[in-house]
């Protein structure tokens, strides 16, 4: 298949690059900047990016897929309207490029956030938001996003959506692959500290890709799909991830009043000086307060979605950081 990517320099997309490339798709990559990405022998890359349709429309002919894994995985930006540009206003451009070319299929990339928290029973494709309020703008942006290409999708557009939990696993130390990059300093002895934490819905990447694939490949019944993954409680998690690694959790965790009075500081410095938060915002804060669990039923019965449990894929992921050299 003739298959056209977007966000193959990020954590997921540069899995889900690596799978085509082996089962031999022919895949044309959008880059920003294409010097500085590393993609495989055969791998057609156009310079361009998806907020910019015209940079990429002409490589669109032709093509059998779009797949579209790009977004602004950020917690904040100096220019908020970023968030609007990459994850909604790019996803209907893109959506109309595609059908613009008779693309016969397009994939959408939206994320757990896009569905809000749980807070209770594992939600569904088919449940409605039980949480009226959106806590920070990349999970207002994901919202709009996945609203905008609901609509598509209702009107008839060739259009797939997937929904993936919290990814973990070896791959791009990214702003996507948040597990890891947050449990490096715990596992070198750097972070004493623990944040309380509710149930998470964890995604071990691999079968979130293997997924895409089915979705990809194939004509599945349904238009839209959760892949989320184990969905275990803080108290678990550290459990698990103590078991896995072999060093102690964190002796205690920050009072969320405390972690929500440190985020707004680093806030208010990025704020001020235009660089990144450090750790975490007080937006970011408030989402920790809620659950996050999902249903992967439909995932799991049409496309043979399997779920790593959270224990073993923390244990595949420590033993790569280990041999990448990221953890001693």
């Amino acid at each position: 298949m003739k298959i056209f990517l977007t966000g193959a320099t990020g954590f997921l997309g540069g899995q889900l690059l690596s799978a085509l490339h082996q089962r031999q798709h022919e895949i044309t990559a959008l880059a920003r900047s294409p010097q500085k990405a590393s993609f495989p022998t055969g791998v057609k890359i156009v310079q361009g990016s998806i907020e910019d349709t015209d940079s990429f429309r002409a490589a669109l002919k032709g093509q059998d897929v779009f797949v579209n894994v790009a977004a602004l995985v950020k917690m904040w930006v100096r220019d908020r309207s970023q968030f609007d540009r990459v994850n909604v206003e790019a996803v209907g451009n893109a959506i109309r490029a595609a059908s613009d070319s008779a693309i016969p299929k397009f994939v959408h990339t939206s994320s757990f956030m896009a569905l809000g928290p749980s807070n209770g029973k594992p939600l569904s494709e088919e449940d409605s938001r039980r949480v009226d309020h959106l806590h920070n703008d990349y999970e207002r942006t994901k919202f709009l996003g996945d609203q905008l290409a609901r609509k598509y999708q209702s009107e008839g557009y060739a259009v797939k959506i997937i929904y993936p939990g919290v990814i973990y696993g070896p791959g791009n130390l990214t702003d996507g692959n948040i597990i890891a990059k947050n449990i490096i300093p715990l596992l070198n002895g750097k972070m004493p500290f623990g944040l309380s934490i509710l149930t998470w819905s964890y995604a071990f990447v691999s079968d979130v890709v293997q997924a895409f694939l089915k979705v990809i490949e194939t004509e599945t019944p349904s238009g839209r799909y959760i892949l989320g993954g184990d969905n275990r409680s803080g108290e678990e998690f550290y459990k698990d991830l103590s078991e896995a690694s072999g060093k102690k959790p964190p002796s205690m965790n920050i009072p969320i009043g405390m972690a929500k009075m440190a985020g707004y500081s680093e806030y208010m410095l990025a704020r001020l000086f235009g660089r990144e938060p450090k750790m975490l915002t007080h937006e970011v804060v408030e989402i920790y307060k809620h659950s996050w669990a999902y249903d992967s039923s439909r995932a799991q019965k049409e496309l043979g979605y399997r779920i790593t449990s959270l224990k073993s894929g923390l244990a595949q992921m420590i033993e790569w950081l280990r041999s990448a050299g990221y953890v001693k």
